[in-house]
């Protein structure tokens, strides 16, 4: 939950939302390509963190950069931007798993 309020503070103060774009970009098209390559619901959120991982890392250094900027210690930075990174994963694991057929 603190996360998603961090990231809306983020979104609330602007800056090089590049990397944010890029990073929700990626995860779109991974839901397309892993259902084209036929990768079961459990092993997306690998399969996205591999296809993306230049962009993972990308939004990951912008968060620790910005909490850093806002007072906070690298250390207390990196879990908060490790958890951006997963909440953006989980959501597009879910957006994959809504489009997978039902199974029989």
């Amino acid at each position: 939950m603190f996360a998603l309020i961090v990231a809306a503070m983020m979104m609330a103060a602007g800056g090089p939302e590049s990397a944010r774009s890029s990073f929700t970009s990626c995860l779109k098209g991974s839901v397309a390509k892993a259902a084209d390559a036929k990768i079961e619901p459990a092993g997306f959120a690998a399969f996205a963190r591999q296809s993306c991982a230049s962009e993972v890392g990308a939004f990951r250094s912008w968060v620790i950069a910005y909490d850093m900027k806002a007072g906070w210690t690298r250390k207390k930075a990196e879990p908060d931007a490790d958890a951006q990174v997963a909440d953006y994963l989980d959501e597009a694991t879910e957006q994959y798993k809504s489009q997978q057929p039902a199974a029989k």
